[in-house]
C-alpha cells in the first residue's frame, strides 16, 4: 500500500463539476442556435439533418496515476474493447455540420498492484468500467471525383464519464475530453449511406486523489495519493449507417 503523501484529501472535484456543467451549457446554447437559425433559402436546398448509429473498437490507454510530486504509481489499466454510439448532425451548409455524439465503451479496469488490496487467488483488483463520451463535433466535408463518396475531418469537445462498479458498489466521475479525426461517407441513395471513422479522443483526467479508483480494488484511504493532471488516450475505429433527412 502507498501511504497518502501530503493533503491527499484535497480535491478538485468542485472545479471538475463546474467545468463539465459549463460544457453542457455551451452545448445547449449551441444546439438552440443551430435549430432556430437558417440562412434565407438554404433550408430548402439540401437535407439538413443526419442521424447515425455506429459500432466498432476502442484501443484504450491506461489512466496515469502520477502524483503532484512527480512520482509515478503505474496506471489503471483499461482493456481495449468494443463500443456502440449514435449521433445527430445538423448541417449549417453543404460542407459543414455540427454533430451531437454519444459513444459507450464496454470494458474493464484493473488497479496496479501497489494500489490494489492484497488478496488471495483471483483478481479482485478488476472492476467493470463503462466509458461514456458526450461530444459536440464540428465536421467539414470535402468534394472528390468519386460518385457518392465524401471524405471529412472532424474535431470535437465535451465530457467523458467513467461508470465503475465492483466490490458491491458503483460510482461515476466526469472529466473534460476532446477529439480529432476523419472518415468517409458513402451514399447508397438520397437518404441512406455508410460511414467509417478513425478518431483520437483523449480525456483530461483532472487533478484529484485516487480515491475513486481505490474503492473498487484498493483499501480505502490507505491507497489514496494526490494526483496531477494527465491524459487517458483512446483511439476509436467505428463504422455504421446514417440516415439523412
Amino acid at each position: 500500500m502507498i501511504p497518502s503523501t501530503g493533503p491527499s484529501r484535497l480535491s478538485a472535484e468542485p472545479f471538475d463539476v463546474a467545468r463539465v456543467s459549463a460544457v453542457k451549457l455551451i452545448w445547449t446554447l449551441s444546439i438552440a442556435f443551430v435549430l432556430t437559425h437558417c440562412p434565407a433559402g438554404l433550408c430548402q436546398e439540401f437535407k439538413r439533418f443526419e442521424f447515425h448509429v455506429s459500432g466498432g473498437l476502442t484501443a484504450s490507454g491506461g489512466i496515469p496515476l502520477d502524483t503532484e510530486n512527480d512520482v509515478h504509481h503505474s496506471s489503471v489499466h483499461v482493456n481495449s474493447s468494443y463500443n456502440l454510439g449514435a449521433a445527430l448532425a445538423v448541417y449549417l451548409n453543404e460542407p459543414d455540420a455540427i454533430e451531437i455524439y454519444w459513444q459507450r465503451q464496454f470494458t474493464e479496469g484493473r488497479l496496479p498492484a501497489e494500489l490494489a488490496a492484497p488478496v488471495s487467488p483471483g483478481d479482485a483488483s478488476v472492476f467493470n468500467l463503462n466509458i461514456d463520451q458526450y461530444h459536440m463535433n464540428f465536421i467539414h466535408h470535402y468534394e472528390i471525383p468519386v460518385p457518392g463518396t465524401v471524405p471529412y475531418v472532424m474535431a470535437g469537445l465535451g465530457a467523458t464519464t467513467y461508470h465503475a462498479s465492483g466490490k458491491g458498489q458503483s460510482d461515476s466521475r466526469s472529466y473534460f475530453s476532446f477529439s480529432i479525426g476523419g472518415g468517409l461517407k458513402h451514399y447508397l441513395n438520397d437518404h441512406f449511406g455508410l460511414r467509417g471513422e478513425v478518431r483520437w479522443s483523449p480525456t483530461v483526467v483532472s487533478a484529484s486523489d485516487s480515491s475513486f479508483w481505490c474503492q473498487f480494488g484498493g483499501s480505502g484511504a490507505d491507497c489514496e495519493v494526490k494526483l496531477s493532471i494527465a491524459l487517458q488516450h483512446q483511439m476509436d475505429l467505428t463504422g455504421g449507417i446514417f440516415f439523412r433527412f
